[in-house]
């Protein structure tokens, strides 16, 4: 190619670009934009002068008064916490399983962690361990370098002595430490109970902001008067405790199924005496699936398969555990589950996934709240192994084998 061709080639790519390219790099750009803005503030944060505009009329720190000094085993305690937080990714609650058929165990509950989980437990510990162990020699050198005191002082002070601040108590680190504990917790039960403790940790974290800015009007009254005054001594967070005690009481009761009431759509339960559900095939095209008595029992005998359901599968829910951890269809053929949900208020169904509990979900059925019959209206599937879990309690889970 002649330089004349690429020069034509090059300004060709000036007058029509290709505008798709374009669009994707927007992203790059924008995080480019963010890492630049970043760093300038970062810049200008570490090359600031002192703010402060006059000097104090008292010195900042009397004689003969020790303030202790910085400490790093707050960063090592918050890296094991860290730590601890991330093996929760990798764990995994499900039935046990028959160490001789290799099938799950409907009876049953096991509790798995993956290889890295173990990891970052081990990791966690060790900076837990690390950080007590910096901040018990920390404690002992603060302790040696005390000097016995020859008498008592004159004036025994209420209180630290003019430039002296010492900030007050905070329950603000109980009521982090609460909501902690829910998410945490939520991360292994329900995903309702998680989001309680978000929001306690939110109206934590506001507490602490209102305490911060306290603090800072404090710090600028100081450059006029000379003292830095400690804020007010907290009252008992009375109504805070009490809102934390009502949202946790509200997720138990969402993570239950309680609430909505049963009825309500947000949970897919149907009326009390439903005489048709639908259920939800592959392509996204309801299917009816009829109950197998009005208003019946759970335990009422099942409704014969519905037109094009050669095989009808009956299925038990109770004690959040199916009663089956193994079913059979035939290939290639619409078939029926009669799903009997025995657990009163909790809400349950059946999905069926390729190859495991995880892999990808080719049917899905309604969510309903207990107690209640349903049948649901499978769509043909090929050969293969399949699970079958329920979607609101992943620990439910059998084999389906479509052959």
């Amino acid at each position: 190619m002649s330089p004349w061709d690429s020069l034509l080639e090059f300004i060709s790519k000036l007058v029509s670009p290709d505008w798709g390219a374009l669009v994707a790099l927007i992203p790059l750009a924008l995080a480019a934009l963010v890492v630049a803005y970043l760093g300038w503030v970062m810049r200008r944060a570490l090359t600031a002068p002192p703010t402060r505009t006059r000097p104090l009329p008292a010195a900042p720190m009397p004689a003969h008064i020790h303030m202790p000094g910085p400490s790093l085993a707050p960063f090592l305690a918050a890296a094991g916490f860290a730590c601890f937080f991330l093996a929760l990714l990798f764990v995994h609650v499900g039935p046990g399983i028959d160490p001789v058929t290799k099938l799950p165990i409907a009876d049953s509950t096991a509790w798995t962690i993956q290889p890295f989980g173990l990891l970052a437990i081990a990791i966690g510990i060790a900076a837990l361990v690390s950080g007590l162990l910096y901040w018990g020699r920390e404690a002992s050198r603060e302790y040696d370098a005390l000097e016995a005191p020859v008498a008592l002082p004159a004036v025994i002070r209420s209180g630290p002595p003019a430039g002296v601040h010492i900030p007050g108590p905070s329950f603000r680190p109980l009521l982090l430490a609460l909501a902690a504990s829910a998410m945490v917790l939520g991360g292994v039960l329900n995903v309702a109970i998680f989001f309680g403790g978000v929001v306690m940790l939110i109206i934590a974290l506001l507490g602490w902001l209102r305490d911060a800015r306290a603090e800072y009007r404090e710090t600028v009254r100081a450059d006029a008067i000379g003292h830095l005054e400690n804020i007010p001594a907290p009252r008992f967070p009375t109504l805070t405790l009490l809102a934390f005690g009502a949202i946790f009481a509200a997720s138990i009761l969402v993570a239950a199924g309680i609430v909505p009431p049963r009825g309500s759509a947000a949970i897919g339960a149907g009326s009390a005496k439903p005489s048709a559900a639908a259920s939800t095939s592959p392509a996204g095209r309801p299917s009816p699936s009829a109950a197998p008595s009005p208003g019946g029992p759970a335990g009422s005998p099942a409704a014969s398969a519905a037109p094009g359901a050669s095989v009808s599968l009956q299925v038990t829910a109770s004690g959040i555990a199916y009663d089956k951890s193994t079913l059979e269809a035939p290939a290639n053929t619409p078939f029926e589950i009669v799903f009997a949900n025995n657990d009163a208020g909790i809400p349950h169904n059946v999905s069926i996934h390729k190859d495991s509990a995880t892999g990808q979900e080719v049917f899905k059925g309604e969510i309903f709240n207990g107690t209640e019959t349903r049948a649901y209206n499978v769509p043909a599937l090929p050969t293969g192994t399949y699970a079958f879990v329920c979607s609101v309690h992943p620990n439910m889970t059998g084999t389906l084998t479509i052959k």
